[in-house]
């Protein structure tokens, strides 16, 4: 499992409440699995980039700005055709589960505006995560 602690600022908020807003929810999975890319030392391309093509999420609890953000990543699939990773949010004071969320992710070739097939190597990268997924597994609350 990998995971990412990020600040949130009062700016992430909805309205006026001091709680983070679930759009800003997701774009913490996103700069968690551009990390978790580097972490594992997956190279794309420059014209590939990664996509969400599908995404779940199931929210607990309110997230307060102040208390930032974990972001535990895990890949759960990985096929040429594309990978289903896994993110848990949790407040980064309180260890408390704020968030699931689920993404399935595609190679996009920005030239084409298709999709990619997944060479092997990175293949290799994703499965040796998926192989401490089911040993250790998040366990949604």
């Amino acid at each position: 499992m990998f995971s990412l602690t990020l600040p949130t600022r009062h700016t992430d908020t909805f309205a006026a409440t001091g709680f983070v807003h679930s759009g800003v929810l997701l774009a913490l999975t996103e700069m968690a699995y551009a990390a978790y890319e580097r972490h594992i030392e997956i190279e794309k391309p420059p014209k590939i980039v990664s996509v969400q093509v599908e995404t779940h999420a199931r929210y607990f609890m309110p997230l307060p700005w102040r208390e930032g953000a974990e972001i535990r990543v895990r890949t759960v699939e990985a096929s040429e055709e594309g990978f289903v990773q896994e993110f848990e949010i949790r407040s980064a004071l309180t260890e408390r589960l704020v968030a699931a969320i689920t993404h399935d992710w595609v190679w996009l070739d920005t030239d084409s505006g298709k999709r990619a097939t997944i060479p092997a190597s990175v293949l290799r990268r994703l499965r040796d995560d998926l192989s401490v997924v089911s040993q250790n597994s998040i366990g949604i609350e």
